[in-house]
């Protein structure tokens, strides 16, 4: 039975193969147009080539209107958006007077942060008046302020740690703490639908990377045994660490990492659970607090 998901999937993917294969079919007609009324410009060369130019002309430009849409509020879960029109066939777009209000469906704003809260907005409007909007420079350099300490202990005391560090955005803090927890010698058993930014600390960490099926434990489980017994490659020592990188939720799929069933698998071969958590990084695993 096709679940709603796939099904979604199925259409999307249709419809885009119909425009492709439509788009085709009219550029092999436009270029016998073009054969007959041949131009006599010379020296200039086309700005986008191949299948560039194919999308932009046949596939963007269509549905272009959904991207980019100006809004007259504050970005919250209910917002104004300009509504706008085209005499071009969608090459170009005007606005016109006219706002319509519509549900937020498609924002970073979990936690309604952009739209004047009586709490929140004070607050941080104090803050950039005290501490700028930036700090123009690393942590390392120079670019830590009392703020970020004061969040570094508040979480640390949240999850019960003795320290935590704090990072400006979550692909960095994936692909910067993978290379320093673990290195050469070390195996990271990596989900096979992990983000993008995992996947760059994974290989920049310098650790031999293998991949388990997708939020599938068994599978998981048998990678662990096999890599356990053959050990590192060449010389088939022993592993010097071995993570599992997990994400809580998968950000692009929306499905809820299994994760009893992995730490359980973990703690079964003695090795750390690195997991994911959007907005958060937590470790768990064998003997995770008393190592960090």
């Amino acid at each position: 039975m096709i679940t709603i998901p796939y099904l979604t999937a199925l259409t999307t993917y249709f419809s885009y193969g119909l425009l492709f294969a439509f788009g085709q079919f009219r550029d092999f007609f436009r270029k016998i147009f073009d054969w007959w009324h041949a131009s006599n410009l010379e020296g200039y060369a086309p700005i986008c080539l191949g299948l560039e130019d194919f999308y932009t002309r046949r596939l963007y430009l269509r549905i272009q209107d959904c991207f980019g849409r100006p809004i007259a509020s504050a970005p919250d879960g209910w917002f104004d958006v300009v509504e706008r029109y085209s005499n071009d066939n969608n090459k170009t777009l005007k606005r016109t007077d006219k706002i319509s209000r519509c549900l937020n469906l498609g924002s970073y704003n979990y936690l309604g942060f952009t739209a004047a809260d009586e709490y929140c907005t004070p607050r941080v409007i104090d803050s950039l008046c005290r501490f700028s909007a930036s700090t123009c420079s690393t942590r390392v350099e120079g670019g830590t302020t009392t703020l970020h300490k004061e969040l570094e202990e508040c979480v640390a005391n949240f999850v019960g740690k003795p320290a935590a560090v704090v990072f400006g955005m979550g692909y960095v803090t994936n692909s910067a703490i993978l290379p320093v927890i673990i290195g050469k010698g070390g195996l990271i058993i990596s989900d096979s639908l992990n983000h993008n930014s995992i996947v760059n600390g994974a290989r920049g960490s310098g650790a031999t990377i293998r991949v388990f099926q997708h939020n599938t434990p068994s599978h998981l489980e048998k990678v662990l045994r096999e890599q356990i017994a053959d050990g590192q490659p060449r010389t088939h020592r022993p592993w010097k660490k071995i993570i599992v990188v997990v994400e809580g939720i998968y950000s692009m799929e929306g499905e809820l990492c299994k994760l009893p069933e992995i730490v359980a698998i973990c703690k079964k071969y003695k090795a750390y659970v690195y997991l994911d958590e959007g907005s958060q990084l937590w470790g768990c695993g064998k003997n995770w607090k008393r190592r960090m």
